[in-house]
């Protein structure tokens, strides 16, 4: 293993690149969350307008 000296630490750069893994898993929560909002929003219209089928 090589030892690096001060100068050549102070130089090294690296671990805040955005990688396209993590683009894709926040872009893969957010359709998720627009999805639940969707489920909810359309549970919520059947309630009011009785649009529920009996369950016998």
């Amino acid at each position: 293993m090589i030892e690096l000296n001060k100068k050549e630490l102070k130089e090294i750069k690296g671990g805040a690149d955005i990688t396209g893994t993590i683009i894709n898993a926040f872009i893969n929560g957010i359709e998720k969350i627009i999805e639940a909002g969707k489920l909810c929003g359309s549970a919520i219209r059947r309630i009011v307008e009785g649009g529920l089928c009996n369950l016998e």
